[in-house]
């Protein structure tokens, strides 16, 4: 680990995935934690949008920090971009019984125009499966190890933590050539590293204990990682934990 003179001169590498609308806990968490954009890389993991109040507002910090800080800071799409690019697209009605409805007022509410609500719109759509860097490949929920990362499908998207932990780790890795998977989608209490995946989703407004919903920032350089608990208005770090 990290000490906190070594902490001032390298950079660092950030984690966060399924904001759902929870704009406040982005920013408090990415202030709490002192990311330095000029230097520091982060990655977001997907779902940026739907059961939380300010879904525009997430996506439109999301995007305006990729275009500042183009080479550190990166994003994904999860399966709630997916479902809204399925209404826009072809109709598809899915996404306004999972939260659409709602994004599409704070759309409207935070965008003055049609157009700038399209922009957005279509950039949160058009966000890629993956993200990969020197030691991590980034997805929204997982990896099919049978695939290349190039021919990944978009049922990636979708893929369950019973079927994604049910992949034996050294099959995992010889397909991510020894690179882990870091990951989200399925809430979680506490975040573990079993040297293979790492599930960042802390269930902000998703999990069913609502006193248990959380937004989490991994420090994937100290793997440790801070969550904002909205329910306790606080914010606590922990360790990631090894199994």
């Amino acid at each position: 680990m990290k000490d906190a003179v070594s902490r001032k001169d390298e950079a660092m590498k950030y984690f966060i995935t399924d904001i759902h609308g929870d704009c406040k806990g982005l920013k408090l968490l990415l202030k709490h934690a002192g990311v330095d954009f000029s230097k520091d890389q982060l990655v977001f993991g997907g779902d940026m949008i739907n059961r939380g109040r300010d879904s525009a507002g997430v996506v439109k910090e999301v995007k305006a920090l990729m275009e500042k800080y183009p080479e550190n800071v990166h994003a994904v799409i999860g399966n709630h971009e997916e479902m809204m690019s399925w209404y826009y697209e072809r109709g598809d009605r899915l996404w306004l019984s999972h939260g659409g409805r709602e994004t599409m007022q704070s759309f409207q509410r935070t965008f003055p125009t049609e157009e700038v609500r399209q922009e957005h719109i279509t950039w949160a759509c058009s966000l890629p499966l993956y993200y990969e860097d020197d030691e991590f490949i980034y997805t929204h929920a997982g990896l099919n190890p049978h695939e290349s990362l190039e021919r990944q499908s978009r049922e990636i998207l979708w893929m369950e933590e019973l079927d994604f932990y049910s992949i034996p780790k050294d099959l995992l890795l010889t397909a991510t050539l020894g690179k882990p998977i870091v990951h989200g989608h399925t809430p979680v209490e506490r975040i573990y590293f079993d040297g293979a995946r790492l599930n960042c989703d802390m269930g902000s407004n998703t999990y069913i204990i609502e006193e248990e919903r959380g937004l989490g920032l991994v420090c994937l350089s100290e793997m440790t990682y801070w969550v904002y608990k909205p329910a306790l208005k606080k914010i606590v770090k922990r360790k990631v934990m090894k199994i």
